[in-house]
């Protein structure tokens, strides 16, 4: 990304102030460390839920859910179902984006209805896009975004939420699959259809821009977006034209947790426009993975778990500009050897392996083994940090050094 994300990352750094509250009911993974609003707190400890005037919302790929017991490709029975609901209350989110779902038969069998309002695609598919809303927000649906059907794949189906701190437009989209990292120009015919379907979603976020509207694209986008630095998708649908188009998504620079990581590289993810990206609460992106203990049930949960961020009411968000000056690094330095009674060049020393943010805020870590290890300066004012071992800076984001292809 270029360097607009700077402006972004201050604006939402100092909006934890306001209101960055940890989210969710549910834990969160140490390992979520994202640009703009990071993610955090300590593995296994709950967090709050949102705060009056938030608004959490989320998006899960269902995986095939069927209205009935045993139909469908994933045959699923009751008890399965009633695992999935215990997953939807753990998330506990506002809104969810949902995807893979056979109607609102469906849907009703994993958020209860008399907790949330169920907007699914009217197209006929057994694998459609939709929302769960929880009751009592005023919502405005939109017509379906039947442009991304650009030949038997999945449309889009589109609301404006209100909530205490303002409106948001969402769109729970999944994308056509099977072209996750190959060119779009490809002579493959799933690649064809994406690559088709590129410049519609572009068209529904510029559109949002003209408007001044804050809006979040949330779903299955089947594109690993952040896999490589020239991601074509990633930067044709990130152009910043018209101005407010220029998008952030949270899953950048971060490890997918889903099954243990099982898949590294989200294809889920939630984009979020320059107005919406001023809306989100710092700190509040997690995923939720399942248990352990449910590793058995994988093939009738999903492929896929749930993400969400938290949104935080507008006054609140302008105001933290003003109200939370940002520690300098002289500042953190001194806090440091009152705690700790280390001079700062006793602590480096210690401390020898240097978690850097690059030009396009990707969070690497260089061992003393690596080639820019002696000319790699630390800023922490900036979020830079010193660790200890590769395992303490591979939980906070940072990634190695060594070159993608060596993974």
């Amino acid at each position: 990304m270029t360097a607009k994300r700077n402006a972004w990352l201050f604006l939402l750094g100092l909006a934890a102030a306001a209101g960055g509250v940890s989210c969710g009911g549910f834990a969160r993974e140490t390992g979520d460390r994202t640009q703009g609003p990071e993610s955090g707190g300590p593995n296994g400890v709950a967090q709050a839920d949102t705060l009056p005037g938030q608004l959490k919302v989320a998006s899960w790929n269902l995986e095939w859910l069927h209205r009935d017991d045993g139909k469908g490709p994933v045959k699923r029975v009751d008890a399965d179902y009633a695992r999935l609901r215990s997953y939807a209350e753990r998330l506990a989110a506002d809104v969810i984006a949902i995807q893979e779902v056979d109607g609102e038969e469906a849907a009703a069998r994993v958020f209860d209805p008399e907790k949330y309002e169920l907007h699914i695609a009217a197209q006929s598919d057994p694998q459609r896009t939709g929302f769960a809303i929880r009751r009592g927000l005023e919502i405005t649906p939109h017509p379906d975004y039947v442009a991304l059907d650009v030949g038997q794949v999945r449309v889009g189906v589109d609301v404006t939420v209100n909530y205490a701190g303002g409106a948001v437009r969402l769109l729970s989209v999944h994308l056509k699959s099977a072209c996750f990292a190959e060119p779009l120009t490809s002579e493959k015919r799933d690649c064809k259809k994406l690559a088709a379907q590129l410049p519609v979603l572009e068209a529904w976020i510029d559109a949002r821009a003209q408007e001044g509207t804050p809006a979040i694209v949330l779903g299955d986008f089947n594109r690993r977006f952040f896999a490589s630095d020239d991601e074509p998708f990633w930067q044709e649908l990130d152009d910043g034209e018209p101005a407010l188009s220029d998008l952030w998504a949270p899953t950048e620079g971060v490890r997918a947790t889903c099954w243990n990581g099982a898949y590294p590289d989200f294809i889920d993810h939630l984009v979020l426009n320059k107005s919406a990206t001023a809306l989100a609460v710092a700190e509040s992106f997690v995923q939720q993975p399942y248990d352990a203990s449910d590793a058995p049930f994988k093939r009738v949960l999903s492929d896929h778990c749930p993400l969400a961020i938290t949104l935080g009411p507008v006054a609140n968000s302008k105001s933290a500009r003003h109200s939370a000056p940002r520690e300098t690094a002289t500042q953190k330095t001194t806090a440091h050897e009152q705690a700790t009674g280390d001079s700062p060049r006793e602590s480096a020393a210690a401390r020898r392996i240097k978690g850097n943010i690059g030009s396009h805020q990707r969070r690497i870590y260089h061992l003393p083994t690596c080639p820019d290890y002696a000319r790699t300066q630390i800023d922490e004012s900036r979020g830079e940090r010193w660790f200890d071992h590769e395992a303490e800076a591979q939980a906070a984001g940072f990634v190695s050094c060594a070159p993608r292809g060596g993974r």
